[in-house]
């Protein structure tokens, strides 16, 4: 009998909630999944980094324009610096729809730095490879402080209450399974940067000793362009699509 019951309830409750999606309205799911969780967060993290990024291709633009005859490794450092600016852009953008705990200074201070250490990569395109991939090294340390500091603020109580109110429409087990995936982003590019910046440390010290000064030049520019368009490809919306827990939902990032 009590079995019996059980079934009852659980096919009421999967009729209500069939229902729910199938009143909703595709705009209105949108803005669900697209809107921001804390607009004002969002807002303030944007105008920064468009404000930080901007002065770092400032930056770019005022190398450019000096007159001189560029090799091929220096057109290359430059296709490197355009490439860190268009990640870190799209990933801050991306990933501030879904920070809902007040800003602190640290999160002023750490796109502030990271800019400035895109800024003197950007001033240094011609320098010898060694000098050019010690700049890029403190890059990929701030893309670190950036994670650790997304996991930090947002592995809380209030953040994920905050996630099931915005998502409540959707349901709360679909709330939780978003904050997990959004939590386990962070972890993962904790640990692919923490790689990142171990491959290239190695890479410096051996373009310090070059036994190929040419053939390292050009490895270590393959490998820094690897990393930035692994870091195009695993962006927020990619995790999210590819995501086992979300895939069940049906919905596209």
């Amino acid at each position: 009998m009590m079995a019996y019951k059980f079934t009852i309830i659980n096919n009421m409750n999967l009729k209500i909630k069939m229902k729910r999606e199938d009143e909703l309205p595709d705009y209105e799911l949108k803005k669900v999944l697209h809107e921001p969780l804390a607009p004002y967060v969002s807002s303030a993290y944007n105008i920064l980094i468009n404000l930080v990024q901007g002065f770092v291709l400032a930056s770019i633009f005022y190398v450019i324009r000096i007159p001189e005859q560029w090799p091929p490794i220096v057109v290359c450092n430059l296709i490197i610096c355009f490439g860190l600016v268009i990640v870190i852009w799209y990933n801050y953008i991306t990933n501030s729809q879904y920070h809902v705990i007040r800003i602190t200074i640290f999160d002023v201070i750490i796109p502030i730095v990271l800019g400035v250490c895109q800024c003197a990569l950007a001033l240094n395109i011609n320098q010898p490879i060694y000098i050019f991939t010690l700049l890029v090294i403190p890059i990929f340390i701030m893309i670190e402080f950036t994670h650790l500091n997304g996991y930090i603020k947002n592995n809380d109580p209030l953040a994920l209450g905050i996630f099931k109110e915005h998502y409540e429409i959707l349901g709360l087990q679909f709330a939780q399974d978003i904050y997990d995936e959004f939590i386990r982003f962070h972890i993962f590019h904790l640990k692919k940067t923490f790689l990142a910046i171990i491959i290239l440390c190695f890479l410096t010290l051996s373009n310090y000793f070059p036994l190929n000064l040419e053939l390292q030049t050009y490895i270590s520019l393959i490998v820094i362009g690897i990393f930035i368009i692994t870091g195009t490809y695993f962006d927020l919306n990619n995790f999210f699509n590819n995501s086992e827990k979300l895939k069940k939902y049906g919905y596209k990032w």
